[in-house]
């Protein structure tokens, strides 16, 4: 097996948004969803990034607040949910913005509603400039 250095984590972001959407809509359990070690061992990026958003999404909820003109609940659950996913990554991991906002909009396009990626980007893009500055 490959270890998590030498695999991309794309497919473990599909994952965790479908996670994410799961957990929100359904109500079910991390503790089930982590449960399956068949997918933790497909996607080994899966567990580190889904508990990372679950567990940050306090600190993610309220960088998204400040960086939004409209409330996150009343986002589409795919929207609300890949822009929880970029920001913790934003945030918390060393993969370059680029990389994260690109996968953000596909995520968007694949999943979301229509149009709904140029709202993700646009926000992804705020904090992105927003956190640089800081710096």
């Amino acid at each position: 097996m490959k270890s998590k250095i030498d695999t991309s984590p794309v497919r473990s972001r599909d994952k965790v948004i479908q996670s994410l959407y799961e957990i929100e809509l359904s109500g079910s359990d991390l503790k089930d969803i982590l449960a399956d070690l068949a997918l933790q061992s497909r996607y080994p990026h899966f567990k580190d990034l889904l508990t990372g958003v679950i567990n940050s999404k306090e600190d993610i909820d309220n960088m998204l607040a400040n960086n939004m003109d409209r409330k996150l609940s009343s986002l589409d659950p795919i929207e609300r949910n890949t822009l929880r996913l970029a920001t913790y990554e934003l945030l918390y991991t060393k993969t370059d913005a680029p990389i994260i906002i690109n996968e953000s909009i596909r995520l968007s396009k694949k999943y979301g509603a229509v149009d709904g990626h140029k709202y993700v980007n646009a926000v992804l893009d705020r904090i992105y400039k927003s956190n640089s500055e800081q710096v």
